[in-house]
């Protein structure tokens, strides 16, 4: 177990008072809820003094405000920041996969502690310390690979069966109107 200040560099959105714009996307908690946060972003104008808290591919985007500890991994082709809301995790380790430590991040197991943490009633905080101490297991990469696979078949098999779900709950009302309509 390591760690998460051990293996990553943790630190906070930053605040913007920028004229809009459409150069540097400024993620938010509700973009990352979305299919393509890219396209729902508000965008400002680019500042040289942005640079040095414009987002990497591999970034981790940790929710610490609100009531969603969702942490979800960057990997768009855009100049993006995060805003307050959001904690940067950027992973200083090559021994560990931030698609693997995103999905550990997310494990409800995780997200119960993190939750038990939390600071305040209506809006909640996660201080950057409690993500500070988190303790991660690392596997060897081909084990985090297998995670992530297993991770992936798990989430498409849960939406064909809801997918199947729809289906069937359609088709049988169907029969049920055609039966009544007689």
């Amino acid at each position: 177990m390591i760690l998460l200040k051990d293996i990553a560099e943790i630190r906070s959105g930053v605040y913007l008072n920028t004229p809009p714009g459409n150069e540097v996307a400024y993620m938010q908690m509700k973009d990352l809820l979305m299919d393509s946060p890219e396209k729902i972003a508000s965008f400002v104008e680019y500042n040289p003094k942005m640079e040095k808290n414009l987002l990497q591919k591999g970034d981790l985007l940790f929710a610490g405000k609100g009531t969603t500890y969702l942490c979800t991994l960057f990997n768009l082709d855009i100049k993006a920041m995060a805003s307050t809301t959001l904690y940067v995790i950027r992973i200083q380790n090559d021994k560990v996969l931030p698609e693997y430590l995103c999905w550990y991040l997310n494990h409800p197991n995780i997200v119960s502690k993190i939750r038990a943490s939390q600071i305040g009633s209506s809006t909640p905080l996660i201080h950057k310390s409690t993500l500070e101490e988190i303790e991660i297991p690392v596997p060897d990469k081909a084990t985090q690979r297998k995670v992530m696979e297993i991770s992936r078949l798990q989430e498409r098999e849960t939406y064909l069966i809801n997918t199947l779900a729809e289906k069937r709950a359609s088709i049988v009302n169907q029969l049920l109107i055609n039966e009544i309509n007689k």
